[in-house]
């Protein structure tokens, strides 16, 4: 009889230990599973904050970039377009009969200051970038390379063109733009070629130049904060940059983003 008592009370004492230690455990996994739910909403909010902060950055700098820009064409294109208008006109005006061919070519210097305008004006409309895509306002920013004669520049795109995220694709834009002005400051690059693959799950896009290049490694370490820039905003997309360069033959900057 003793017997059979010691052995219901070990059961019940056995049973209790179980019971608090699967208590235990549940706890433990509950409280665990919360953790790592606040931990992925701080991670989340973090990145959203992150996110709308280079998204914010991204906006004025492409303001400041677009002003710069305009004030330079006015300065060196438009300006000089327009005095040059100006002398042919005064001359007419001193002449005793009228210079047809003169006139003509005053009539064609107001007209490519009216263009120069016209793109001006494109530049300086913010709605540009939304509605046209990623190649279009890419290749408005080559053809300005072009034009101040200091580069040539070509753009080709491979596979069907299609639409990105509009947050992204502002994003995206802004690092075109580093690269560029990268480029443009650094390299000594005679040609810049921007080639646009639409893959079926991504869009990359290959900014090459045949510039000084340069040891990308010790770049970022030293003082590469156009490098870091570009690594970085590429990473907050969901996307990645890869920078491959070699000493006096040039670079490929290679930039990877998902669609949404």
């Amino acid at each position: 009889m003793q017997v059979e008592n010691y052995q219901i009370i070990t059961g019940i004492v056995t049973a209790i230990i179980v019971l608090l230690l699967a208590g235990l455990f549940i706890m433990i996994l509950v409280t665990y599973s919360n953790n790592r739910k606040k931990k992925f909403i701080q991670e989340k909010k973090s990145l959203e904050a992150a996110f709308n902060e280079q998204l914010l950055k991204s906006q004025l700098e492409i303001q400041e970039q677009t002003f710069n820009t305009i004030s330079r064409e006015i300065h060196d294109n438009v300006g000089q377009v327009l005095s040059l208008a100006k002398v042919q006109l005064n001359i007419l005006d001193q002449g005793d009969s009228l210079d047809k061919v003169l006139l003509g070519d005053a009539k064609e210097s107001v007209g490519k200051a009216m263009t120069d305008l016209r793109d001006v004006a494109k530049s300086l409309n913010s709605e540009r970038i939304q509605l046209s895509s990623l190649p279009e306002i890419t290749d408005h920013e080559l053809e300005r390379i072009n034009r101040s004669g200091i580069m040539l520049t070509s753009l080709c795109v491979k596979g069907r063109e299609q639409n990105i995220q509009e947050q992204k694709k502002l994003i995206i834009f802004r690092i075109i733009q580093e690269a560029f002005h990268n480029i443009l400051k650094h390299s000594q690059a005679k040609n810049i070629n921007v080639n646009f693959y639409y893959e079926t799950d991504k869009l990359k896009i290959d900014i090459i130049d045949d510039g000084n290049g340069f040891d990308k490694d010790l770049l970022l370490k030293n003082d590469g904060l156009g490098l870091q820039n570009i690594i970085s905003r590429a990473a907050l997309i969901g996307g990645e940059a890869k920078i491959n360069s070699i000493i006096n033959k040039g670079t490929v900057i290679s930039i990877i983003s998902p669609y949404a």
